[in-house]
């Protein structure tokens, strides 16, 4: 995992522009869908897994992928036997889901929708996943009641969110920087939504989920220059492609260099590792008779 060089802290001068979560709506992730199903799926791959895995689902199980993006968990459960069904509400990811589908050699159905209103009936699937999309939902306690209701009896919800990044002082430094444009921007810290294990329990046990059980897993990326890191997250980051189109050309050209000269000050020009920590929840419906 990066580590900074001593002495050093981040410093960016700017002005807020905007008091709503940026992450919030579709805006963001339409910018990032190209980039994100190519370059980001394959990091949300290595926990969607692991979220497959909790769920134990069997063959033929009906299965509700919501804020699917491009299909990276969707796919999985499809090709482990699993009749899929993936929503998001942003049209360019859909349309890279849509894309893939195409080539791909299991079915998953799709739509766009929101999340916090599911277009779907009553006890309709026997599991559902949410993968990092939850966590940035305007209103969450809606987010898990959803899952819950489109559930049957006994049916298993998997919702993924990262974990605190008390420690991480490579995202922590960029995350301050972008926040002093977008305030309200919910990561860095010590306290993203859903971050901690005790937060992820407490909300999926109040909105009705039964036997809550919260995992956390670490997964490491392949090694990255800071050049080739900075670079990555720009490319395939919703927030940061957002602060890039509202800051325009002239403006974008000066936080980068200024961010990018920090980062190689803090942590140098060599290779490093970086290290993504997950909380995966896992809840039930009650049974039915129960």
């Amino acid at each position: 995992m990066l580590s900074p060089k001593k002495g050093w802290e981040v410093r960016v001068e700017s002005r807020p522009m905007t008091s709503a979560n940026p992450l919030s709506s579709p805006a963001p992730w339409n910018l990032v869908a190209s980039e994100y199903a190519v370059e980001v799926a394959p990091v949300f791959a290595w926990f969607a897994q692991k979220a497959i895995d909790l769920a134990l689902l069997s063959p033929g199980a009906r299965v509700l992928d919501v804020a699917a993006g491009p299909g990276t968990l969707s796919f999985l459960a499809a090709r482990n036997g699993a009749r899929v069904t993936a929503i998001d509400f942003s049209p360019a990811m859909i349309e890279k889901l849509r894309e893939r589908a195409s080539t791909e050699t299991v079915a998953v159905e799709s739509q766009v929708g929101d999340g916090q209103a599911l277009p779907f009936a009553d006890a309709s699937f026997d599991g559902a996943f949410c993968a990092f999309g939850l966590m940035f939902f305007p209103d969450r306690v809606l987010g898990f009641r959803e899952l819950l209701r489109v559930l049957v009896p006994g049916g298993v919800a998997v919702v993924s969110s990262w974990a605190s990044e008390d420690g991480d002082t490579w995202r922590n430094l960029i995350w301050g920087a972008v926040r002093e444009h977008m305030p309200n921007l919910p990561l860095g810290g010590s306290a993203p939504p859903l971050g901690n294990a005790d937060d992820c329990r407490q909300e999926m046990t109040a909105a009705g989920f039964e036997d809550v059980e919260v995992h956390e897993f670490a997964h490491t990326l392949p090694a990255m220059t800071t050049r080739q890191a900075w670079a990555w997250m720009v490319r395939a980051t919703a927030p940061i492609a957002l602060l890039r189109q509202r800051l325009g050309p002239t403006e974008w050209a000066s936080f980068e260099a200024c961010i990018l000269a920090r980062l190689i000050e803090a942590f140098g020009e060599e290779s490093h590792d970086m290290r993504r920590r997950a909380n995966l929840s896992v809840g039930r419906k009650r049974g039915a008779g129960a």
